[in-house]
Formats: C-alpha cells, sequence, structure tokens
C-alpha cells in the first residue's frame, strides 16, 4: 500500500466522527433541524469567507456587519444543490428569528447580534473542543494539517 492511503480508515474514522459530532452541536443550537444549520452555516460562513488569517479569531470577536459579504438564497441553494423553494423558506425563518438580516438588493447576512447570542457563543466553543479533539487525533496517527 502506497504512503499516500496510510491510515485512510483511521482518519476517515476520526472525520466521521467529528462530522457527526458537529450535527449534534448544530441540532441542539438549531432546535433539532438539520437543515435550517445547514443552510444557516452556509450563509454565515460564505458572509465571512474573504476574512483570513487571525482577524477576528477569539471567541468574542465577531466580524462587525459592514465586514460581512451578503449571500443571495440562489447562492446558497446552489452551493448546498438544494432546491430554492427549500432553502428560501429556511431563509424566512432565519429573518423571523433574527439570525439573518437582509441587505438592500445585495442579499443577505447573519448579523453579529445573532453570532453574539448565548447559545451560538456556546456551541462556537463545543464546536471548537471538537475540531482540537479532530486535530490532534489526525496527529496521533501521523496526519498534521500543512
Amino acid at each position: 500500500m502506497s504512503d499516500e492511503y496510510a491510515n485512510a480508515r483511521a482518519a476517515t474514522r476520526y472525520a466521521t466522527d467529528y462530522i457527526l459530532r458537529w450535527v449534534e452541536i448544530a441540532n441542539e443550537v438549531h432546535g433539532s433541524d438539520l437543515l435550517y444549520a445547514l443552510v444557516f452555516t452556509t450563509l454565515w460562513a460564505g458572509n465571512c469567507s474573504h476574512i483570513r488569517g487571525g482577524v477576528y479569531s477569539d471567541v468574542d470577536d465577531v466580524p462587525p456587519d459592514h465586514e460581512r459579504r451578503p449571500l443571495t438564497v440562489r447562492q446558497v441553494a446552489d452551493s448546498l444543490g438544494l432546491p430554492y423553494e427549500t432553502v428560501r423558506r429556511r431563509f424566512v425563518e432565519m429573518l423571523e428569528k433574527g439570525m439573518a438580516q437582509r441587505v438592500g438588493r445585495e442579499g443577505f447576512i447573519v448579523p453579529q447580534s445573532a453570532l453574539s447570542r448565548p447559545e451560538m457563543v456556546q456551541g462556537l466553543k463545543r464546536s471548537h473542543q471538537s475540531l482540537t479533539r479532530f486535530l490532534k487525533e489526525l496527529k496521533s496517527i501521523g496526519i498534521e494539517a500543512a
């Protein structure tokens, strides 16, 4: 077997465990609606995808709304490979809950106020713990982030 696939099954088990922990956390934060959690996560991740490095990296250092790039319902739907109408309904729900905000005709953002809610901060902390565990597990089998 080539070195390229050394520990492939172990790495896949660790990755699967990490993904399932994310699902558990997302279900708790978003009321057991995994589709809502995926749409929400895709929106906030897309809003901040241009922010790199150590900028806005601490738990309480949430990027301000003017730093976020709006996304449209179509962009999120296409990104997830979901029907437009399915995603649009989740956007309506996010707007009603104050978890999303329309930015003129440009699209939508997840506002700073939504990401600063206690349940969101707690979810972030748990996600960070889960990610740290995943990275340590990978390192234990000789796989390190490049």
